[in-house]
């Protein structure tokens, strides 16, 4: 798990290593929350996008491939 590694390798660390590392979490903590929802709308915008296409996008998609290839 991240959070055993990331102990793991703050144990390793000596005090002024600490010391900044504290100062990191300080700020991370002191930063303003940008959690808040914001609606993503981006499938919609595809599906507008892609509305007025014929035939099968995902035989359009398999063709491009194999052109590649």
């Amino acid at each position: 798990m991240l959070r055993d590694q990331i102990i793991e390798q703050i144990n390793k660390l000596d005090s002024e290593e600490l010391m900044l590392v504290y100062g990191y979490i300080d700020l991370l903590q002191k930063r303003p929350s940008n959690h808040q929802t914001i609606p993503n709308d981006a499938h919609l915008q595809v599906r507008e996008a892609l509305k007025g296409l014929t035939g099968s996008l995902s035989e359009d998609i398999l063709d491009a491939r194999a052109e590649r290839l």
